[in-house]
Order: C-alpha cells, then structure tokens, then sequence
C-alpha cells in the first residue's frame, strides 16, 4: 500500500522535540507529532509503499501501518488521492439572519456604513409578525432544525421592549415545530440594565460587542452624542455580562487608528478571558507593515497566555478565518441566510441596508418562503479568483467576504498566508501544553 499525503497538510517543528500537522481541508485534524512520528510523515513522497517506508526509517511495518491508519482517520494521508473538501449542502437544515432592528443609534461613531442611521426608528410590531409567519412557514416546509438571529442596528438594545415581548412568543412557536432559535444582540454595550440581564438570561441571549480598543483608541471613534467617550461605560457594562454568566464574544475591526492599541486591547480581553475576534478593516487601505507588526505582537502575547493556561483555541478568532470547522463559504448569505431590513426586505447582506439598488424580497410577498428569497436574490459567494481554487488555504479563508473582495479574493490574502500557520501552532502549542500537565509528552 502505497500512502500519500494530502496536498492540503501543513507540517511544521513545534519545540521540545515536537511537531504539528493538520489538513488544512479537513476539520478538528491538528495533531502533535513526536520526532519519529514527524520523519516518518515527512518520508512519505507518493511512491514508496508501507514497506519501504518501514525499511527506510528502521522501524516495524506493523507500527508504520498503525500510525498511517490513525492519520487516514482525518485524511492527513489516504492510501488513493480521493481527498475530500468541504461541500456546498444539497439544502441548508438552518437559518442565520442578521436583523436590523432599527435605524436609531445613541452613539455618534465616525466610521458607521449605516446610511439610513436615525432616518427612521424600529422594526414595528407588523413586521415582526410577519417575520415570524414566514419562519414558521420555510420551517414547516423546509424542515429546519434550528435559526439564529443577530438583532444589530443601529443599536437593537434601544428596541429591548419589543423583542422583549417577541422573543418568547418566536421562541415557543418554533420550538412547537422542532425547531430551535436562538439570539444575539449585536450592541455597541452602552445599554444594560437588570431587567435586560435577567431577560438574557431567561431567555439563553448572547452578546457579540463592538470594542475599538482601550479608553484612548475607542473614545476616539466612538461617543456619545455629547461628544463623550464610551470605553468606560463598555468596560462596566461587559463586566456586568461576564459576572452574569452570559456568552459574550468582543469583536474589534482592526483599522490605522487602532492598531498601536492591539496589544494593550489583547492583554485587557485575555485578563476578562472572553471571546474575541479580530477582524480587519473593510472597503479601505490598511498599513500593512504596521499591521502586521501589531497583529505579531499580540499573537506573542497570546502564546505567553497559553503558557499559563489560557484557552487560545476557545476565546480567539481571526477574521472569517475558519480554521477547525473548515467550509464551502465564508457566511450564511445566499445560502442559508441574509439581512432582513426593519421594513422586512430580505438583502444579500447586512450593508446593503438602504441601498434600494440591490435587489431583495420582501417578506410579505405571498407563495415565496424565506429559502426560496435567499435562492432567488443576489449571489456574490461563488465570485473566486482562480487562484483561490488551488491554495492550501481555500477552505479556512473562503476567499474572504464576498462582497469586499478584489478580483475575486480577500484583499488581505498574503496576511493570512502570514499568520494562518502561527494560529495553528498556537493551537498546537496549547494542545502540547495540556498533554505536558497530563504527563502524556
């Protein structure tokens, strides 16, 4: 039997005598290899079967062949060149829609996309309800297990009193049908009080948090009408949530004005040990040596916070980058979801909100259900550059959000070539550590 590696492996030193592997087309496949293990994977060049292999590093054909079988498990090896990669369902069995809930905001950020921010208030009463008779329509007709809505704005928690009622009357109509909804309010996190923090715990509500840094670079985008900053009332609001219990995951768009900050930003998330994402910005230049320089520094004090114990893995994520779960395109959006306007149009795309020149559904529009809007309207997710289609990386980066791409691929397509192998050695670093306190290395 002649073993061959998959095209999509990424091999690399570790420490102590150590290695790391994964399938960069097949999910949760990291593993740590020892230093025998790391020589006889590196051997393998296509040609020589088992045997040979054996002969060649001296060791027994029966313990070559065991560890072959294990790395087959998640085709790191395959003995034919039938490696698998991740595939667009037939039809999707779950729902992700971003809600903008309303057009009102009580902040005055300098960067917002929103360009019909404060033209009109929140979504009425009308639309939620129908909202939820089309939902229990494409559930019924399309058997769909489970929906996510991400309530965004402007700032859903200006709306809290009429998703407070909706909320549990969506979630008892979709239960009754098999079907399970969750929320996550998307909040710039200046609003909180106990009576929406037992609501959010009530009813199982997640955050998504908007955080431009510490004090000194979010105060300087994002305030008050008043003109006041506010990091302060973010920092007290998010303790709040972590105190409570409830799933928080900070998101920061990494731009010029914050970048010197990421470092601080990263010790101040890791210390709160919440989830955190770090996207880079959208539809506008970066400096690419400082971001990288920035972006090397935080990822160095994130591997120093593995050593004590941090869980990399759980609490931080890049971009859009999917490096465990792997997928066929980088959101739900001309799949399996979209964005749904406070007038209950249906967009491709939460930015295109108010942009009345791309095309959409509405749905009050009869005899159409929400799968069949999504199918029916703009498609941008299959526009890929060719190069994309035979990179190592096409299944962790998706070529990047369809409707910011340049020609075809993500503009930051050379950082992720940067860091891609870095995020998975700081996975492998974690792994190797957790194994080092069992005494398995």
């Amino acid at each position: 039997m002649i073993p061959i590696r998959s095209p999509q492996v990424l091999l690399r030193p570790l420490e102590d005598k150590c290695f790391y592997v994964v399938n960069c087309a097949y999910p949760n496949s990291l593993r740590i290899l020892t230093k025998s293990q790391y020589h006889l994977l590196a051997a393998i060049d296509g040609q020589m079967n088992t045997n040979e292999l054996a002969h060649k590093l001296d060791t027994p054909p029966e313990a070559v062949m065991a560890f072959l079988q294990i790395l087959v498990t998640t085709e790191i090896i395959r003995f034919d060149t039938n490696f698998s990669q991740p595939q667009r369902p037939a039809a999707p069995t779950s729902l992700n829609f971003w809600i903008h809930t309303t057009n009102r905001c009580n902040l005055s950020c300098s960067y917002c996309y929103i360009s019909t921010l404060n033209t009109t208030g929140g979504m009425s009463e009308e639309v939620k309800q129908r909202l939820l008779n089309k939902l229990v329509e494409t559930v019924r007709k399309r058997n769909i297990r489970h929906i996510k809505f991400r309530l965004a704005g402007g700032e859903p928690l200006t709306q809290f009193k009429s998703w407070k009622t909706f909320i549990p009357q969506a979630k008892e109509t979709l239960e009754a049908l098999g079907c399970k909804l969750d929320i996550a309010f998307i909040t710039n996190l200046t609003i909180l009080t106990d009576e929406i923090l037992t609501f959010s715990k009530e009813q199982g509500i997640s955050y998504g948090i908007s955080l431009d840094g510490l004090a000194q670079h979010h105060d300087g985008v994002r305030t008050f009408r008043n003109g006041v900053g506010s990091f302060q009332t973010v920092d007290e609001n998010l303790r709040r949530l972590l105190a409570h219990g409830l799933p928080v995951s900070v998101n920061t768009v990494v731009t010029n004005h914050n970048l010197e900050g990421l470092p601080d930003l990263t010790r101040y998330l890791i210390a709160l040990d919440v989830t955190f994402r770090y996207s880079i910005v959208k539809g506008e230049q970066i400096d690419a040596e400082k971001l990288e320089r920035y972006l090397s520094a935080s990822y160095g004090i994130m591997q120093e916070a593995i050593q004590t114990g941090w869980s990399f893995s759980r609490r931080h994520q890049f971009c859009d980058l999917k490096l465990n779960e792997l997928g066929f395109q980088t959101c739900a959006s001309g799949f399996s979801g979209g964005a749904i306007n406070v007038d209950g149009t249906l967009k491709y795309c939460h930015v295109h909100v108010g942009n009345d020149l791309e095309s959409s559904f509405s749905i009050f529009e009869e005899g159409i259900d929400l799968v069949e809007m999504i199918e029916r309207g703009a498609h941008y997710e299959d526009q890929k550059s060719k190069d994309c289609s035979i990179c190592k990386y096409k299944s962790i980066c998706t070529s990047g959000c369809p409707i910011y791409r340049v020609n075809g691929k993500d503009p930051q397509c050379s950082i992720y070539h940067r860091f891609i192998p870095l995020i998975y050695e700081l996975q492998a670093r974690e792994r190797l550590k957790l194994l080092q306190d069992y005494g398995m290395i």
